[in-house]
């Protein structure tokens, strides 16, 4: 049996949309007190009577009883008896309460950097998932001496993987014989440039390409369409960099994850752009 008839659904929708102009007191009722969020994605499963929620909480009547007399007071949370469920509008919260969790711990820790970033650029359908990008961190910035080259760190990462997968929206003139290297290493390697990029690669670095597309683990793609960012992704970390709100492009800081849900959003770009791209078999 669904949750929810079709009446219902009708209201959770408008509720949704209540939901993006939520006050700062239902914020603080939710995302204050760890016990509540834990309440709410319990109940989210069904009704559940006080002493399963108990156990589910490791937490004695006392503790939680004054949580769910607070959900219950913002129309949360029902009562029948000692069973306990979610009203439609606990239903919206909680169903939408682990992606907002999610957002909080990717960009708790980072907030200024999120803020400044253009994370418009990247894809509407990766975006709506940014919250796989859980615990993140971001690279060292490089000492005033290595401004310009490539993340010491990430270099490190890269020379270990077996296998890279990246995204280049600017031209680097180290990343050519960086890249062949890797792939001559051993390291299976797709590199998906800009056609800007493209054309340089061509012109200044013809050698190196021309190397690259002999080897049998190696493939480069062209893509015609906007893209702001770089990224890598490996069989062990993804990295990502944003243009700054302006535009500019940051070559200071990148995103790193590590986690498999980030590892797999890192896939999923590189294969939004791949399957927009064409590849190059020669030049």
């Amino acid at each position: 049996m669904e949750r929810t008839s079709e009446k219902d659904e009708r209201y959770l929708s408008n509720i949704y949309l209540y939901l993006q102009s939520m006050n700062s007191s239902l914020l603080e009722l939710i995302f204050f007190s760890e016990k509540r969020k834990d309440l709410l994605l319990f109940l989210n499963e069904g009704p559940k009577t006080i002493k399963e929620i108990n156990m589910y909480l490791d937490a004695s009547a006392v503790a939680v009883l004054p949580q769910l007399k607070k959900l219950r007071e913002d129309s949360l949370v029902s009562k029948t008896g000692d069973i306990y469920s979610l009203l439609p509008l606990g239903i919206a919260v909680a169903s939408r309460l682990q992606a907002m969790a999610g957002l909080l711990n990717v960009f708790g820790s980072s907030y200024e950097f999120w803020a400044n970033h253009a994370v418009e650029c990247i894809p509407a359908s990766l975006r709506s998932r940014i919250e796989d990008l859980d615990n993140c961190t971001l690279s060292e910035p490089p000492d005033r001496t290595r401004l310009f080259e490539p993340h010491r760190e990430f270099v490190e990462r890269l020379a270990i993987s077996k296998r890279i997968n990246g995204i280049s929206s600017i031209f680097h003139p180290l990343y050519p014989s960086l890249f062949l290297s890797f792939a001559k290493n051993g390291a299976d390697i797709s590199i998906l440039v800009t056609r800007s990029v493209y054309e340089r690669l061509k012109e200044e670095y013809q050698t190196e390409v021309r190397e690259f597309l002999k080897l049998p683990n190696s493939c480069l793609y062209v893509c015609d369409e906007k893209i702001e960012f770089s990224h890598v992704i490996t069989d062990s970390f993804l990295s990502l960099s944003l243009p700054f709100s302006d535009g500019t492009y940051d070559h200071k800081q990148d995103i790193l994850c590590f986690t498999p849900t980030a590892l797999q959003w890192g896939e999923d770009l590189f294969a939004y752009y791949r399957n927009r791209s064409e590849k190059v078999t020669e030049i």
